[in-house]
């Protein structure tokens, strides 16, 4: 019993809506091609997304653009920089220069991923505080 209800319902849902399809798509004086024109016309009249929200979603990507193109130089500049050390790693013939290249590297690194660390920061609060504006 359960089943044919089911099936009785969904029966009148289909026949409360066709009637609805067909009134507004009832032929007037111009053929039937007035009434899709006419729904055609205030469909795009009709916006998806409010300006705002358009205006927030540009400047979010705007703002994950800018990060990840700072970050990925940041990333190609510290293995430029890891590739020298290397280098000069297999170049040096003694201890002492040994651990003075891994000094020189590690300090060059942690001086570098402050400066642009803050850098990439300057450059996201720009970005926001221009957004917000």
């Amino acid at each position: 019993m359960p089943a044919t209800t089911a099936e009785d319902e969904k029966r009148e849902r289909r026949t409360r809506a066709v009637p609805e399809l067909a009134q507004t798509s009832t032929p007037g004086a111009g053929g039937g091609a007035d009434g899709v024109g006419e729904t055609a016309a205030a469909a795009s009249r009709i916006s998806f997304t409010f300006p705002e929200w358009q205006k927030s979603i540009e400047a979010t990507t705007n703002l994950f653009a800018a990060a990840l193109r700072d970050g990925l130089k940041l990333a190609a500049s510290s293995l430029h920089d890891q590739a020298t050390f290397l280098k000069t790693l297999c170049d040096s013939k003694t201890p002492s220069e040994l651990l003075k290249c891994h000094v020189d590297f590690v300090e060059q690194s942690w001086s570098k991923s402050f400066s642009e660390g803050s850098k990439m920061l300057d450059h996201l609060k720009h970005s926001h505080q221009s957004a917000v504006s």
